[in-house]
């Protein structure tokens, strides 16, 4: 449990830097892209806060584009739920080939275990991020919310609006008690709201084969260690084609590439979590890398940052505070988002 812990991120210099920051701020769950020409006016702010069992971010910046990519889904392995109210500014995401307009007051709902992306005009928002399993028997709903948009003009829109921007504006004063319970209140909310949205706003369907594909992952990530994990042995133990398994685990990008960023993410954790106690070449044959050369290459590619850099950064930051309740930094939100539990 970490409530309220706070992450911040200011935006007084604007430019390539605030960019930068803005990108770890951002790194569990999107890419991003800004047009050249308006790098150097660029500015992002952006206060985190650890509920306990959920994530409420706000957050302000100038207009870019996101990015979920498949490699992203498969590294940070979640399928929490994202609800993004706007205060001010416009997006349109899009998802498998359709798009969707978000106006100021929309409430835009994300399932973290599928890919989007989208574009956006300076903003404002709210965000929550919450734990599929808060959401108890609202759960069957969900598969098919991506991309869902609860409209601001409706009165329901704006009962869920005023939610969320009640959240923002209290959480800083609750109790860790109070703050379980103003999740767990959220989710009843946003569940009830999935349930009963009509099709016209509704982006994406629920993907074919959603329970089996859950099942494949639960299974995948309780082997990733082992040297036997592959496609043919998914194939044999579910009882599936190469090609039907392949079909399934697209929208993820492929079969080895979803163990590939699960093992990165595994292996990320571990070095995050023991700093200098961890070699590189363990945690890199552990995770099943075929040598610390291609385990490193494979990691920056993934996180930006080569393992042994991420293993100084952790080992410097518990020296200097010097015990376990050291200040929490960026690096630490994956932990944050990887944790997330009900």
């Amino acid at each position: 449990m970490r409530s309220n812990s706070v992450l911040q991120l200011l935006g007084e210099r604007p430019g390539i830097d605030q960019a930068a920051a803005w990108r770890d701020a951002v790194a569990p769950f999107w890419d991003f892209a800004i047009r050249k020409e308006d790098l150097a006016a660029f500015q992002g702010q952006s206060q985190v806060r650890h509920l306990g069992t959920a994530i409420l971010c706000r957050a302000s910046a100038s207009g870019l584009r996101f990015e979920r990519e498949p490699a992203l889904v498969a590294r940070m392995g979640v399928d929490h739920i994202l609800a993004h109210v706007r205060l001010t500014g416009r997006s349109r995401i899009a998802i498998g080939g359709r798009e969707r307009d978000c106006a100021p007051g929309d409430i835009c709902l994300l399932d973290l275990s599928r890919p989007l992306s989208a574009e956006s005009t300076d903003y404002q928002a709210v965000t929550v991020v919450l734990p599929r399993a808060l959401f108890g028997a609202h759960q069957a709903a969900l598969d098919g919310l991506h991309g869902s948009v609860i409209r601001g003009a409706t009165p329901f829109g704006r009962m869920v609006n005023d939610h969320l921007r009640a959240l923002s504006a209290h959480a800083t004063g609750f109790s860790e008690r109070e703050a379980v319970a103003a999740a767990q209140a959220t989710a009843a909310l946003l569940g009830a709201a999935a349930f009963g949205l009509p099709e016209e706003d509704r982006l994406a369907q629920a993907p074919v084969g959603t329970p089996l594909l859950l099942a494949i992952r639960r299974f995948i990530e309780a082997e990733l260690a082992s040297a036997d994990l592959s496609a043919e042995t998914l194939g044999r133990q579910f009882g599936l084609s190469r090609s039907a398994l392949y079909r399934l685990f697209v929208p993820l990008g492929g079969v080895s590439g979803y163990i590939r960023q699960r093992r990165l993410a595994r292996a990320y954790r571990d070095l995050a979590a023991d700093g200098r106690s961890a070699r590189i070449s363990e945690v890199a044959y552990r995770w099943r890398f075929e040598s610390p050369a291609h385990f490193a290459q494979a990691f920056k590619a993934a996180f930006g940052c080569a393992p042994r850099d991420l293993r100084a950064h952790q080992a410097d930051a518990a020296e200097a505070s010097g015990d376990p309740a050291r200040a929490e930094t960026w690096t630490d939100f994956y932990d944050w988002v990887l944790k997330l539990a009900a």
